[in-house]
């Protein structure tokens, strides 16, 4: 049986042939659902060659938009489609290539597009065929490299001296290109850092905008440069105020109250660890003759770098300080005569007073005002080489601590008597001394406060 099929083929020739188209139809049908077409798409800078054609012409050549973006997509077999990146693909347009003769400022410049790999199994279909360029003056500007960080370092560092080397790009290109450079910097990642770091980098063009300027048609002498940014330890340091000069009288000090109480520094870990406050000089803040609060901002950023160290915020370098300055109250005490001890009496004489008391004012902060009476306030009056007569004499006052003030000077009138003489009548017309300073003022009452003419007896 089998041999009557064998000896049936071999002699009809038609059926091997339509087996032979059957297979390879039945072979297409079967690539195509395995592998079948796809499309992709790409889009790719334009590398520019031949520069100097253009250069030698005493111009340089600028891109007309985003012409410098060759825009084409492939088709193909998935498989194969599907492998191939922007990074298989040589897209160029060559200068020497320009037609000089076309008329208009914008001159034309084919792209050519070719594949690395995978050539025969996929087809290039173009978009984009040509680079627009103009003919520009060529323009040449220097620039100081500015040095960024960006990133937080490690818990407890800061970011100190950043430097770049070195630190002036020279860019040439065309006019129009390099007159939108605003800045040049070099970036350096710091995130988690705890030492200082280094690294090489290529300057970024910015505009004013802060955008980023792009192009192959700029020339610069550096591609690299390295930048160094220098970690430091942190440190929260209290700042301590003291003050100088005395308020007004009737006035009292009471202290100082500023914000911030503490600043956030860096430096060398060595530096900060023998550092415990930064001291504020006294003669920073003057309150000679205050009545009222005084308040100042601060620069601190002069006393920090006398101590070698430096604000962590570069803008955290002001302190607001207020002197509290506080009015005092003022109490008037009818001090009783009898009660003032006498000193340097002569024994053969007596002495009498022309009043029972002597109006004694204190001055101190209300608070303290209920501290002080007639029991704790001591007077003395000195006689001590005086002969019988009449007189105004100064007393002594003792109060019973510093934060409590005499008011002026308090007078007593006195009159001394010879105890073996015969008492005698005064002669008319004879003056009797001056009327005591407290007398004309004194109240009624003991202990009766004065806050209308607390300054009425002032020194």
């Amino acid at each position: 049986m089998f041999r009557k099929a064998m000896k049936h083929l071999a002699n009809n020739p038609g059926l091997k042939l339509l087996s032979v188209l059957f297979s390879v139809v039945l072979w297409l049908v079967v690539v195509n659902v395995a592998d079948p077409e796809a499309t992709k798409s790409f889009s790719i800078p334009v590398e520019i060659r031949n520069k100097d054609v253009i250069k030698e012409m005493g111009k340089v050549p600028n891109v007309v938009g985003d012409t410098d973006i060759a825009v084409f997509y492939i088709t193909g077999p998935r498989s194969y489609v599907e492998d191939m990146a922007s990074s298989d693909f040589n897209v160029m347009a060559d200068l020497s290539q320009v037609d000089l003769s076309q008329e208009g400022d914008v001159k034309l410049v084919p792209i050519e597009i070719s594949a690395k790999k995978n050539e025969r199994r996929i087809d290039i279909i173009r978009r984009s065929v040509n680079m627009q360029i103009t003919l520009e003056d060529r323009s040449e500007q220097k620039f100081v490299i500015s040095a960024e960080t960006y990133g937080t370092p490690a818990e407890g560092c800061a970011i100190g001296n950043v430097e770049v080397t070195p630190n002036l790009l020279k860019i040439s290109g065309p006019a129009s290109v390099v007159s939108r450079i605003n800045r040049v910097s070099a970036n350096i990642n710091v995130d988690g850092i705890s030492s200082d770091v280094s690294d090489n980098v290529m300057p970024v063009l910015y505009d004013e905008n802060g955008l980023v300027v792009s192009s192959d048609l700029l020339e610069i002498n550096q591609s690299t440069v390295t930048i160094r940014a220098e970690i430091l330890a942190t440190k929260n340091i209290p700042v301590r105020c003291q003050v100088s000069g005395e308020p007004a009288s009737g006035y009292q000090y009471r202290g100082v109250e500023y914000a911030p109480e503490t600043v956030l520094v860096k430096g060398e870990a060595a530096v900060l660890n023998n550092i415990n406050a930064i001291n504020i000089p006294a003669d920073v803040i003057n309150i000679d003759g205050a009545n009222k609060d005084v308040e100042v901002s601060i620069d601190i950023m002069p006393y920090l770098q006398e101590l070698g160290i430096s604000p962590v915020d570069d803008t955290a370098n002001q302190v607001a300080v207020k002197a509290i300055i506080e009015r005092k109250a003022t109490k008037l005490f009818n001090f009783v005569t009898k009660d003032i001890k006498i000193t340097g009496l002569d024994n053969r004489y007596e002495l009498a007073y022309s009043a029972e008391t002597v109006a004694i004012n204190v001055r101190a902060l209300e608070e303290d005002m209920d501290s002080v009476n007639l029991e704790n306030i001591e007077a003395i009056l000195d006689v001590t080489g005086l002969e019988p007569g009449t007189y105004t004499k100064p007393l002594t006052v003792n109060l019973p601590g510093e934060k409590y003030e005499l008011v002026g000077q308090v007078n007593v009138q006195i009159t001394i008597v010879d105890k073996e003489a015969q008492e005698e009548e005064p002669e008319p017309g004879v003056s009797q001394g001056p009327i005591n300073e407290g007398e004309a003022n004194r109240p009624n009452e003991e202990g009766e406060e004065d806050t209308d003419n607390d300054d009425s007896q002032s020194d």
